[in-house]
This record gives C-alpha cells, structure tokens and sequence, in this order.
C-alpha cells in the first residue's frame, strides 16, 4: 500500500459513554492495520473517561480532558488541533459509538494513499438499524494533515448540530478537496445517547444552527425548507406534550440563527449511554 508516509493517529471524542468508547478502542486495537497511534478526547465525562488496560498496547494512546462539555464542534476543534499540533500525517477520526470493521483502517488507507496530502474518505456506515450509508459527519474519515491546516478547526461556538455540515460537508469541500469513500471500509454506528425522547436543548441547537448554517455559511435556500419542515413535524407529532414549549424553543433557536448569536446559549443536560437502544428519530447521538 505504499506505508512509506503511514503515520495515522485515531482520534476519538467521548461523553459519558465508557461501554461504547471500551467497544470503539478494542475495534481499533484489531485492526488488521492499526493506528501508529490514538488519542481520546474526554469531553467532561463523568466520572471521567478512562482507557481500558492492555487493549491498545503497543500503540502509543493519549488521553486529553475537558472539564466542560463543549459539545462535538468543542470537542472535535480540540481533537484535531491536538492532532495538527502533533508529528502525525493522517487522523482516523471516530465517534466513541463507532465500531469499525476489522480491515476498515486498511481499506480507508488504501484509498487515502493513492493522493495523501488531500486524503479526505469515508467509510460506509451501518446503522443501527441495519440500513447502510455513506454519513459525512465524524464516522470514521481519514483526513491528510494537509487539509486540516488549510482549513482550520471545527466552529466550536456551534456547539451540536451542523458543526459536521459546516465543516465536512461545505469548509473542507468549499477549499477544493474531495470528499472520496472507500466502500469496503464499513464502520457500525451504535449511536447509543438517542434515548426515548429529545430534550428541549436539541431542538433549540438544531433550529439555531441549521438556520445559520444555511444564511451565514451557505448563503442559499437549498435543503433548508425541507429540514425545518422535518424539525416542525417532529416537535409537533412525536410526543403529544410540551408542543407549545418546544415550538418556543424552535423560535428562539431560529431567532438567535438569523441574528448569528451562537455559543453555548441554552442550558443542556448530560448524556449518558442508553442500553435500551436508539430510536430512529432521534436528531442526533451526542
């Protein structure tokens, strides 16, 4: 495969989620081509996360803390600058409820290396219910360090939601790298923080962001009509009460959107591993 430039650091970003993270690191340490090296971002676990013994020897592992959750665009913005200020080429970069599949690095890197200065590939995905895809979000991509310095961080003042869109699906493409999938790598996404119901938080980050992703980044129409179409009928149709709250919210969320007023603006509460399972309409896992 040409290894002579190898030099991969998986990046996991964890909350409250040690049965997934131990999963996420023991897929990673049987590889059939392992990371040269891996480091977890704790993002105010608690307790806080810790590594499980003897899984990933030898490969040199890192763990970094944040005492304050910082949502995935914080805590992906410290993953990755931890990565563009360390000596490795390449970050693996995982979700700590993604499972890769045995040769998924292998395969990744097959591809990544045909081009590695603009490395940037996707695995296919599995759901947790079976169904397969191809998700531009943080689901196991091998990005070159290359594009990471060219196009800077995550926004962390988004906090959750659209953070991956701003940044996978428009910055890095927007830059002039492609995005390339390598369809024999397949990751199995557990998506184990999708509980039973969508606290109020999520509906007001959700409404927020996609509103400015689209009019400040964007600056086009394009699928906005229809997910805020998709986010109304959700907060109307998928629990009978709190209707008028959540639509409160919805408005708030869109309100601070149109004035770019981001940042951690609305309390939000932990998230911990549901064992019950995910339920598919749930906006999101973190």
């Amino acid at each position: 495969m040409g290894d002579v430039d190898r030099r991969i650091m998986a990046v996991i970003l964890t909350h409250n989620a040690p049965e997934s993270l131990a999963r996420c690191l023991a897929a990673i340490a049987g590889q059939t081509a392992p990371p040269e090296g891996v480091l977890v971002v704790d993002n105010a676990s608690s307790p806080a996360a810790a590594l499980p013994a003897g899984d990933l020897a030898p490969i040199p592992t890192q763990l970094v803390r944040s005492e304050t959750n910082t949502g995935p665009a914080g805590g992906y913005a410290r993953a990755l600058g931890e990565f563009a200020g360390s000596d490795f080429l390449h970050a693996w970069v995982l979700d700590d409820d993604m499972v890769p599949d045995p040769t998924c690095l292998e395969q990744l890197w097959a591809v990544a290396s045909r081009d590695p200065e603009r490395a940037f590939v996707f695995p296919v995905s599995q759901q947790a219910d079976g169904s397969l895809g191809v998700w531009p979000s943080w689901c196991g991509f091998v990005i070159s360090r290359q594009i990471v310095e060219a196009v800077g961080l995550p926004m962390e003042e988004l906090f959750w939601w659209a953070e991956d869109t701003e940044y996978l699906q428009w910055r890095i493409p927007e830059a002039g790298f492609t995005r390339h999938v390598a369809n024999e790598a397949v990751v199995h996404h557990d998506a184990v923080r999708q509980g039973r119901s969508i606290p109020l938080w999520k509906y007001y980050y959700e409404s927020r962001n996609m509103l400015y992703v689209h009019l400040h980044v964007k600056r086009r129409v394009g699928w906005y009509p229809r997910n805020i179409t998709r986010l109304l009928a959700r907060s109307l149709f998928r629990e009978r009460s709190g209707r008028v709250r959540r639509l409160a919210v919805i408005a708030r969320g869109l309100s601070d959107g149109a004035r770019g007023r981001l940042g951690l603006r609305f309390p939000i509460e932990p998230m911990i591993e549901d064992p019950d399972g995910p339920t598919p309409s749930d906006g999101g896992s973190r």
